[in-house]
């Protein structure tokens, strides 16, 4: 268990948010810090990549080869 110390304002709006979403406080902030977290993690992974993209360390291919591709590695 983590203690997170919160303003005023937004204890207030996460309180109010749970009610409307008929969840408790607790839940609602983890469920938020875990959206969060995960959009954090995506960013991140799309970094990498346009990052390998601009090196030249990665190719881009057609949407057309990518289908060819996924259908010779299902024969």
């Amino acid at each position: 268990m983590t203690t997170v110390e919160l303003d005023n304002e937004t204890t207030a709006l996460l309180a109010e948010m749970a009610e409307q979403e008929h969840t408790t406080l607790a839940q609602l902030a983890n469920r938020l810090l875990t959206e969060c977290l995960e959009d954090w993690q995506d960013a991140r992974a799309a970094d990498a990549a346009l990052a390998e993209l601009e090196s030249g360390s990665d190719t881009v291919i057609s949407f057309e080869d990518w289908e060819k591709q996924l259908d010779a590695m299902a024969r």
